[in-house]
């Protein structure tokens, strides 16, 4: 469901991807970081944070769609009527909490076969399922391109088969509102082991204020915040700060080749704003900006940031 319902001291099933794609499988999490994650459960530790309720239209559209989306599965694999919301559940060791958005109990085992709506993992034609049943629900804007990221869907769903100790478990996507993509899977023990100890780790940290090493710039700039002007010796890192130079400069030349290329073919353009070269299609288009009012900027209070650019100099 759109909407969290465990505790923000302790990592979740909504959350432990972005652990995950980072920190395990090095791909990384295109919306959050395991320090920004970190942040979150640190301050609801000291009673400083208050969850942001989500009042987007696509999450009020899937919450709205995901109890049709779950019995849509079940009805057409031929698994009894799910549970919808089930209660949150919490780990033996209490280092997390998940939430799903549907259980189905299959007491006998059923055979499911593949379609063209229902995928097996492992590329299999058929598999027999049996026990409780953990459906993770999702829509998304994006088509499918026959892989589900980590983040949508993967590894929350094994943290929600180790709730409930299933041993399958089904990832139940619909595509741009018109293509169904169902996946059963099978637990994981490796993956599910890799999210144990990631979970009993993350508890620690956010006992100990313990941060991650920072995976990216932005990363950086929030985790450490600066004033320290005592000056630090790097020279292990010569190497790295003599590279990140050079890349800069050719970063800057090939900035500067850019530029001078579209200057010589804009200029050959003119006033035409389409041109046949070879075999490429150029478009140099306009674009309308409609008229506005006036706007008055906001007052801001004082603060002070950290960069996100690296000054370098000799």
């Amino acid at each position: 469901m759109v909407g969290k319902l465990s505790d923000d001291r302790l990592m979740s099933g909504s959350r432990i991807p972005v652990l995950y794609s980072w920190l395990i499988a090095k791909e990384g999490h295109p919306y959050s970081t395991p320090n920004d994650e970190l942040r979150r459960s640190i301050a609801a530790n000291k009673g400083d944070y208050q969850r942001e309720e989500v009042h987007s239209e696509p999450a009020y559209c899937g919450n709205m769609q995901e109890p049709a989306i779950a019995r849509d599965v079940c009805d057409i694999l031929d698994l009894g009527e799910p549970e919808l919301s089930p209660s949150v559940f919490t780990s033996q060791d209490g280092s997390w909490q998940c939430s799903m958005d549907a259980l189905v109990q299959v007491p006998q085992p059923i055979i499911v076969f593949a379609s063209d709506t229902v995928e097996i993992e492992g590329e299999a034609s058929s598999i027999a399922i049996e026990g409780p049943i953990p459906i993770e629900v999702k829509t998304t804007e994006f088509p499918f391109n026959g892989r589900i990221p980590l983040f949508r869907g993967p590894v929350q769903l094994q943290m929600q088969m180790m709730a409930v100790d299933a041993k399958f478990g089904i990832i139940a996507t619909v595509h741009r509102g018109n293509l169904r993509h169902y996946k059963i899977c099978r637990c994981d023990p490796q993956m599910q082991q890799q999210i144990g100890d990631l979970c009993l780790d993350f508890r620690d940290r956010v006992k100990s204020e313990t941060y991650y090493r920072p995976v990216n710039v932005e990363d950086c700039a929030k985790t450490h915040s600066g004033g320290n002007t005592d000056l630090i010796e790097l020279h292990n890192l010569s190497d790295d700060v003599e590279k990140l130079v050079r890349l800069r400069q050719d970063a800057q030349n090939i900035d500067n080749e850019i530029e001078q290329l579209q200057t010589q073919i804009m200029s050959e353009m003119q006033d035409n704003e389409t041109a046949q070269v070879g075999t490429y299609v150029v478009k140099w288009p306009r674009r309308h900006y409609k008229a506005q009012p006036e706007k008055v900027t906001p007052a801001k209070d004082e603060r002070t940031v950290r960069l996100k650019t690296l000054q370098i100099k000799t």
